[in-house]
């Protein structure tokens, strides 16, 4: 059998035929957004003519059949080339086939939208072959890449999750594109509720929130999938980190579509949620190849097509420049402090009872990023002693003198000066006295004092972490009020029970440390009741919170008490499991909680 032809400069071709199609679609968004769709009355022509009037509805009506031509071209041009020196490979072929008439039913669809004044049926047909069409090249572009398994080949249960996940997402974008094509994108002004935070009182409000309740449990259907994803870290890191992407690309479309009728249903803001919804789509397709290849645990075989896990591929040794940029955002703790990030956002919209201006978003995000990564970086020169002591820790850049403790400790100090000059500049004094504080307490108090010598430790530590909400309120009122206080106490409480889950999960890593962590001086028994109890005083405070600010409604406190009933089961759950995994499950869930939690708090503010 002879050797496949050599790919070329063919992934190149259609890797831009993919940007353009979702250029394509974005402008397709900005269309509708706009109401250019009758920019141009006929078809194929504009106003009669090749080249139509400047005019704004009409140069981007125009632009998008132009991005559309040059689409059909690329399209045409892969075919061709797949079709001559790729006609040995079925699958190339019949893609690229599939390809074309995709192509054909959305150009002629096109002309029926505008030829027909834009019926909704007709207009969500149109996007529906587009998304059709941009999952079919990027499919041939993977396979063209690496093969895929040998048919027969069995299949990997996760392939089943995501392959589910893409269907979810294509209907939560139909839905959303019928709603727009009825003209009912905007007929709901509130988020989540439709209007004065009640519930739709006509048909068409209903169809409009019938999309958001589509979109919110296909959300939680998607993050559960990516949750599953996440646990095939191990045989492959890749599908892994797509989980993870997919579920921060769900986030970012929640807030994209509160974010709509936040600013008044601006066009931009209606070209962020559809465009998002198609790089979610885009990027899930991507995900079940990937899943597709994955060969079921325990059936792997290094001599069966397909069955090479992607896991055991050596990576590329990185340069020097690159290892040293990686050990200094190492120092910062990126994911804490993205989590610390969200809640001073949240402290800032629910002040503001709204979305803050956008100047003083970005000096408190950017100046609590500093504080952060540098409260962050002096930890890692204070502890790099027991860090060595802990498989967990060992490879810190610190601890494994990658970096040298003077290095990091500047670093740390450095980002702290700048964060404290922009709070104080951007925002006020208070703000970035708050922010300073909080990093104080965290490596004197915390890191310094209580973490070696206290089995307290994480309970009295855990108020630097529930700083950044009053960073946030500080920045927005200049002052801090008992809402501020209920958010300070919330974080503060959800702390303990976050950590010990941790500690029990890798208890052996403290003891060796000497680390007088609550599993380690006082068992598995007392860790597990006090992690029941500090949940339930934390669900309280956050149906506390909703009685003390008028800026939160019914969904945020529906929201609160269906994630604290949640946290509940997994600590109930806990007593009954013993080991050193039976915690990971409340510790992950832990993680997404305050997320969801932050995320109702902002959504829910009006606006």
């Amino acid at each position: 059998m002879s050797a496949p032809p050599s790919p070329g400069r063919l992934p190149t071709l259609l890797g831009v035929t993919i940007l353009a199609m979702f250029g394509l679609i974005t402008l397709g968004a900005l269309v509708r957004a706009t109401d250019s769709g009758l920019g141009c009355p006929d078809w194929p022509l504009c106003h009669g003519q090749i080249i139509p009037p400047f005019e704004y509805h009409i140069i981007i009506e125009y632009s998008h059949r132009m991005t559309a031509s040059v689409v059909g071209l690329l399209v045409a041009a892969s075919a061709f080339i797949i079709w001559w020196k790729h006609r040995s490979t079925p699958i190339l072929t019949k893609l690229m086939t599939f390809a074309v008439i995709a192509l054909i039913v959305q150009v002629i669809l096109g002309g029926i939208t505008v030829v027909n004044e834009l019926p909704a049926q007709v207009v969500t047909a149109h996007l529906f072959a587009a998304e059709v069409l941009i999952a079919t090249l990027v499919i041939t572009l993977l396979i063209l890449n690496k093969p895929l398994p040998a048919h027969g080949t069995p299949r990997d249960p996760i392939y089943y999750w995501v392959v589910a996940m893409a269907a979810v997402t294509m209907i939560i974008l139909l839905t959303g594109t019928y709603i727009v094509g009825r003209n009912a994108g905007a007929i709901c002004p509130d988020w989540p509720m439709c209007a004065d935070g009640g519930w739709p009182d006509f048909n068409l409000q209903w169809e409009h929130m019938s999309h958001r309740i589509v979109a919110g449990i296909g959300g939680l259907f998607i993050i559960v999938g990516a949750m599953k994803a996440r646990r095939y870290k191990v045989r492959s890191r890749a599908l892994a980190g797509m989980g993870m992407g997919a579920a921060g690309l769900v986030i970012a479309q929640v807030i994209a579509g509160a974010a709509n009728p936040w600013f008044d249903f601006a066009s931009a803001a209606q070209v962020v949620h559809l465009s998002l919804a198609t790089a979610l789509w885009i990027h899930l397709v991507a995900m079940a190849v990937m899943s597709y290849r994955l060969t079921p645990a325990g059936e792997a075989s290094g001599t069966e097509p397909g069955a090479i896990l992607e896991a055991t591929s050596e990576p590329k040794p990185l340069s020097p420049l690159r290892v040293t940029i990686n050990d200094y955002i190492a120092l910062t703790k990126p994911k804490v402090m993205t989590l610390l990030l969200l809640t001073a956002f949240g402290g800032m919209v629910l002040a503001d009872a709204g979305m803050p201006g956008g100047w003083l978003i970005a000096t408190v995000l950017i100046g609590g990023s500093l504080a952060s990564g540098g409260a962050s970086s002096i930890n890692h020169w204070m502890d790099r002693d027991i860090d060595r002591l802990m498989a967990r820790t060992a490879t810190r850049p610190v601890a494994s003198k990658r970096l040298g403790g003077a290095q990091a400790l500047g670093f740390g100090v450095g980002l702290n000066i700048l964060s404290f000059g922009l709070l104080w500049w951007g925002a006020n004094l208070l703000a970035a006295s708050l922010a300073i504080g909080g990093t104080l307490f965290y490596v004197l108090i915390y890191t310094l004092w209580l973490k070696r010598t206290t089995v307290q430790n994480i309970v009295i530590g855990g108020a630097a972490g529930a700083v950044p909400p009053l960073v946030g309120w500080a920045a927005v009122t200049g002052d801090l009020s008992l809402p501020a206080f209920y958010l300070f106490a919330i974080v503060f409480f959800w702390t303990p029970p976050h950590f010990w889950a941790l500690a029990l999960w890798i208890r052996r890593d403290y003891a060796d440390a000497g680390i007088p962590m609550l599993p380690v001086v006082e068992g598995e028994a007392s860790t597990h009741r006090a992690i029941l109890m500090y949940t339930l005083i934390l669900t309280m405070l956050t149906v506390l919170l909703y009685t003390a600010s008028d800026n939160l409604g019914y969904g945020y406190l529906i929201t609160a008490t269906v994630l604290g009933a949640f946290f509940i089961a997994y600590a109930v759950q806990l007593f009954r499991k013993t080991g050193p995994r039976a915690a990971a499950p409340i510790y992950k869930y832990s993680l997404l909680y305050l997320a969801i939690l932050f995320l109702a708090i902002m959504i829910d503010s009006p606006i």
